[in-house]
């Protein structure tokens, strides 16, 4: 049995959950850097007779998803970021910092020291999944599904000669 229709609706639906899940990223101003937005993937896998829709996005969008802590006490997380996210949010270095780079410096020694606070719980996939699928999904994938079974059949039919055995 042949799915074309039905492979076009789910990879469609794939792309409008991706969608879906980015607007709502910005929507909950849960974007700093843009890669978890970035990272968000649709793949369609076919293993025999079943066909699976897959959505990749990074670690941390199931802990913006759930809420969770954001990193224990214990090692000293990587200057670098800290310092490009004082630029992005553009924070005034306090006067007792000479630079970006040492008020960054002074952050993740407090994290090692201390942890990181929790990242609030701003969740968007399960409404990006159920927003896609209301306004798009269900349908098309139920369209996908009859065009196909409606040309399956037409082809049986066809090599049988219109005769059903």
């Amino acid at each position: 049995m042949t799915t074309d229709n039905l492979d076009i609706a789910l990879k469609d639906f794939g792309q409008r959950i991706v969608d879906e899940m980015q607007n709502q990223l910005f929507e909950n101003r849960s974007v700093n850097t843009g890669d978890l937005a970035r990272s968000i993937t649709s793949t369609l896998i076919k293993n025999q007779d079943v066909e699976t829709l897959q959505v990749s996005l990074l670690w941390y969008g199931e802990l913006l998803e759930d809420g969770g802590p954001a990193r224990r006490a214990g090692g000293m997380p990587p200057i670098r970021p800290i310092e490009g996210w004082i630029k992005r949010k553009k924070i005034p270095v306090p006067s007792t910092f000479k630079s970006p780079s040492n008020f960054a410096w002074a952050i993740a020694k407090s994290i090692a020291k201390k942890g990181a606070t929790k990242y609030s719980k701003k969740p968007f996939i399960l409404e990006s999944i159920t927003n896609a699928a209301s306004n798009f999904g269900t349908a098309a994938i139920t369209a996908g599904v009859e065009a196909d079974l409606i040309n399956n059949i037409n082809v049986v039919f066809t090599k049988t000669g219109g005769k059903v055995t």
